[in-house]
């Protein structure tokens, strides 16, 4: 405070906003120690007397909208008594009811009913707190290898059992939201009721907060459960990673695992025989009942096969533990099967979607006939849900079991011994946290979830669209300067291509949002009404540049000038522009509609040879027949002049000026040798010029005499007057 006191009270010249703080800084600092006093007046002091809790019972004829907020601050005793002294008040009230108003007394039974089940919260909540955490938990001293399999499985248990528990706190969450909506609404009702509507909108009120004090209960009881059951398992997976440093070597473990092994392996070849059996004996069938049994036992079968395959990788990975903890074996080679994790996947993935069809296919039948027996199919698909849960089960023990496998190995042979192992272990858990993240959903359209993996999908589809584009215009452009292909032909191509990778591109990421690609026809009548409106001239230069590509009236690399008297070369065809690169090396956009409704000369469209009228003037005493040769020669020093048997340079004698003989140099050029920042007159004009004075040919310019007449100077007045 002192030092920021310092910079208002400094001797040093203070500023206008410095002045002005200076007046207000006292101020605020007597604010501020008020502000303080007040709070330490009202803070409960040690050893002092505390605040008195005072139970509040409403008014049942006109309960307020907030006599209950209290209730999340009160200790449970004084929770207790706030509610024996409502349930109190409340039967002195209900006795006073007209008992001839039925609805006024259906709503009171709902509100000693609500009463009576804040009670019995509290009677689960004393169930709760009674009940044993993870009895089946042990660990016992010098654990073996299925020592520490039976703490795992109950622990994991207990993790299941926790994520019911999680799951119901987030219903409760979600229904003291909606309470709390339902609050605000009978609130509003309550307040415009009228006449005998009020007795019971105030009765809908007070159950409703009634309702609410009763989910605040439920919720205070499921938080309390599950912060002890959150620790519980903390503590016993703390202790189960301890027993991975203690484990010793069973001989009689190792017989279990082997006979269990064998007993898996036996299954597996009935299982599969019994599959093999069905798919070739069964004969086709008409009937539809007949094939859902055979899809649906076969589907049966498939998920057992997975669920046998996955309990003897875990006997496999319990016995490799178990005999590198034997001190007599030597070095011993990881257990390692990285496909069977992923054909897993692969199966369970695979079966729900398929069961998912199936049961689709009996709701149908049921609503076709609503007298069919359809209880029956619901047995298979519970069995065979039953089943893909505990094969994901089976699957998640499997990836706990790899990783103490990993732990055991490490400690025993060194971290060396299993780095690449480690490496695919640390691989796979990031590839689970990305399937995690990427099937996270961020929103819908038309009711279809919307992943960060279909959003990768999708620009994975446009990049590759655009880098498809990128090489085809490269391969292109190889062509023009290795083929001598037309430069104009390939650009066209290309830009047509283009177009055309980028459609398919929007059509494929349209299908895969979800979207009906058969109804683009409405998509395409209403963006035609946007084109009538706001959009006209984007889509006639987008029409017109396609016009430019497909009719070829204009190509890239032709010399044009345009009715608004830009000149200069193509250099591109665009969508809504072309871009001319005139004689000054800048880039004009004009656009497309410009080349197809205006006047537009085209030097290169057919013959890039086209003739040209150069005018200049010689001096009357100049000899024509020395001016036409020295004119053709001048003419042939430029290498932009084309000469054939019919194309020739002429030199004609068009007036007879005032001060000059007046010749035209009609000469044949090259516009492709004609560069777009080059004037063809001015390379004419300057060979003239300098073949003029080699020859001794005068230039006439413009020239006037001045003539002077001399005449009687006038007599000079003297100063009086006179002559």
């Amino acid at each position: 405070m002192l030092g920021v006191g310092g910079y208002f009270f400094t001797d040093k010249p203070k500023t206008r906003t410095g002045q002005r703080l200076s007046h207000f800084f006292p101020i605020a600092l007597c604010l501020i120690f008020f502000a303080l006093c007040s709070l330490a007046a009202s803070a409960q002091l040690p050893g002092s007397k505390p605040k008195e809790f005072k139970a509040v019972v409403p008014e049942f004829a006109d309960p307020s909208a907030d006599w209950w907020t209290g209730w999340a601050n009160a200790s449970p005793e004084q929770r207790r008594e706030w509610l024996q002294a409502i349930k109190k008040g409340w039967q002195e009230w209900q006795q006073e009811l007209p008992e001839e108003d039925e609805a006024l007394q259906k709503g009171a039974k709902k509100i000693t009913q609500s009463l009576e089940g804040v009670e019995v919260t509290w009677k689960k909540r004393q169930e709760y707190l009674k009940v044993e955490l993870m009895p089946e938990v042990k660990f016992p001293e010098n654990p073996s290898v299925l020592d520490w399999a039976r703490a795992d499985a109950a622990i994991s248990r207990g993790q299941r059992r926790l994520s019911g528990v999680q799951l119901e706190a987030r219903q409760l969450r979600a229904s003291r939201s909606q309470s709390l909506a339902q609050l605000r609404k009978q609130v509003i009702v309550l307040r415009d009721a009228k006449g005998e509507e009020e007795d019971q909108a105030a009765q809908a009120l007070l159950l409703a907060q009634i309702n609410h004090l009763n989910i605040i209960e439920q919720l205070d009881t499921v938080n309390e459960f599950l912060g002890t059951w959150q620790e519980k398992i903390e503590l016993s997976e703390a202790k189960l990673r301890g027993m991975l440093d203690d484990l010793q070597f069973s001989e009689k473990d190792a017989e279990k695992l082997e006979k269990s092994i064998t007993d898996s392996d036996k299954k597996i070849e009935r299982i599969a025989a019994t599959r093999t059996s069905i798919q070739s004996t069964t004969e086709p069938s008409t009937d539809p009942d007949v094939n859902m049994k055979k899809d649906l036992t076969l589907m049966q079968l498939e998920v057992d096969l997975l669920e046998e395959h996955l309990g003897k990788r875990k006997s496999e990975l319990l016995q490799s533990i178990n005999r590198v903890l034997n001190p007599e074996t030597g070095e011993e080679t990881l257990v390692v099967s990285r496909e069977l994790l992923e054909n897993a996947n692969a199966v369970i993935d695979s079966t729900s979607r398929e069961l998912a069809i199936r049961q689709r296919q009996v709701v149908a039948w049921r609503d076709e006939e609503e007298s069919a027996d359809l209880s029956r199919w619901w047995a298979y698909f519970e069995r065979i849900g039953s089943g893909l849960a505990r094969a994901n089960d089976l699957e998640q023990d499997i990836q706990r079991y790899e990783k103490a496998q990993l732990e055991v190995y490490r400690e025993r042979q060194g971290w060396w011994a299993t780095v690449r192992e480690r490496l695919a272990l640390t691989g796979r858990q990031v590839y689970k946290r990305w399937r995690t993240l990427a099937d996270y959903q961020l929103f819908t359209i038309a009711q279809n979830p919307i992943t960060l993996r279909l959003i990768a999908r999708m620009a994975f589809v446009l990049v590759c669209a655009w880098l498809l584009s990128v090489l085809t215009r490269a391969f292109l452009r190889r062509l023009v300067r290795r083929e001598h292909a037309s430069e104009s032909s390939m650009y066209n191509l290309s830009r047509v291509l283009h177009y055309t990778y980028i459609g398919v591109a929007l059509i494929v990421v349209l299908s895969m949002l979800g979207l009906d690609t058969s109804k683009l026809a409405l998509v395409a009548g209403a963006l035609s009404v946007g084109i009538g409106f706001g959009l006209q001239a984007i889509f006639s230069n987008f029409i017109s540049g396609l016009i430019l590509l497909f009719e070829r009236p204009l190509k890239v690399g032709d010399l044009v000038e345009l009715e608004s008297g830009v000149f200069g070369r193509i250099r591109d065809i665009n969508v809504r522009s072309t871009r001319i690169t005139t004689r000054d090396n800048v880039d004009i956009l004009v656009p497309n509609t410009e080349f197809v409704a205006g006047r537009v000369i085209n030097h290169t469209l057919d013959d890039p040879v086209r003739r040209i009228h150069v005018s200049f003037g010689v001096s009357y005493a100049s000899d024509p027949d020395l001016v036409r040769e020295a004119a053709l020669e001048a003419a042939s020093r430029v290498n932009i002049t084309h000469t054939d048997w019919k194309r020739k340079t002429e030199v004609w004698l068009m007036e007879f000026g005032d001060s000059a003989l007046n010749f035209k140099l009609v000469v044949w050029v090259n516009s492709n040798m004609v560069t777009s920042l080059g004037d063809s007159y001015a390379l004419y004009n300057l060979e003239l010029l300098r073949e003029f004075r080699e020859k001794g040919i005068e230039v006439p310019f413009p020239q006037r005499d001045l003539h002077l007449r001399s005449w009687d100077a006038p007599a000079m007045i003297t100063r009086t007057g006179r002559k």
